[in-house]
């Protein structure tokens, strides 16, 4: 499998955890254009969970304003993006103005190989920090994820509860974890397994736990555990802040998406 064809099957099981994400919320809605593009509204106050998604390189921008149209009624309320794993051009960007998305940035789509167990001579799943423990949280600990990524990204811990609900985290392809330093919570992140790859996500460290190797371990938690689960490839959107713990673990930037949000 060459590279690009291993950073399309990434992009598109992304695009379809997305879209089962959607279909399980009780108020979320999903519909894909005719060139295969994502709506998927979640009900999120987070912009980029509700959305229009293209992991086409060419986006189709009669697609797009299709899409754009059917959003309309869903997303009157809420926050909302259209991402782009091609270039915008002219037309999606003229499109994504007139709805009022006219910000536009960029962000880091990250692959690793787990196939081997090793990337750039790193060893996956390695131990943390002694004092460290990582665990998968039940979901009745909806609440216990919700504090602490709130904590960790300065948000209400209710737009994370809202969404990642019992029920939510009670998926068999969604797992929440978990860091505890010395029996007290740290960090956090979430898996999202589907099509033998593995998503990582809301990866937060409480502001007095960073640097400590915290939020490593959770990734090589969830790594691990991804990898006995049989997937073969794991994947990520990161900020530019994250960026080195992705890189220390293995992971390197294959391309970056285009995101327009208000």
């Amino acid at each position: 499998m060459t590279n690009k064809h291993a950073v399309l099957e990434a992009a598109e099981a992304f695009q379809s955890a997305t879209e089962q994400l959607a279909d399980i919320l009780p108020n979320g809605f999903h519909e894909r254009g005719p060139a295969g593009a994502l709506l998927a509204v979640t009900g999120s106050m987070i912009p980029v969970l509700n959305s229009i998604m293209s992991v086409s390189d060419v986006p189709d921008a009669e697609e797009i304003r299709l899409l754009c149209e059917k959003a309309e009624p869903h997303v009157q309320q809420l926050p909302w993006s259209i991402r782009l794993r091609g270039e915008a051009g002219e037309k999606i960007t003229a499109l994504a103005a007139r709805h009022g998305l006219s910000t536009q940035l960029r962000q880091p789509f990250m692959l690793l190989s787990l196939e081997d167990g090793r990337e750039d001579g790193r060893e996956l799943g390695k131990p943390g920090p002694e004092s460290v423990t990582v665990r998968p949280l039940d979901d009745d600990e909806h609440e216990t994820f919700a504090a602490v990524l709130g904590t960790a990204f300065g948000a209400p811990p209710v737009i994370i509860s809202s969404l990642y609900t019992p029920h939510v985290l009670g998926q068999p392809f969604v797992k929440a974890y978990v860091a505890e330093a010395d029996g007290t919570p740290a960090a956090a992140g979430l898996a999202i397994v589907t099509e033998k790859h593995v998503g990582l996500a809301n990866i937060g460290t409480l502001p007095e736990h960073r640097r400590r190797g915290v939020g490593r371990a959770i990734v090589e938690a969830i790594l691990r555990d991804a990898r006995a689960a049989g997937a073969h490839t794991a994947y990520l959107h990161s900020s530019d802040e994250a960026l080195p713990l992705f890189e220390q673990a293995g992971f390197r930037t294959e391309e970056s998406w285009v995101v327009f949000t208000a």
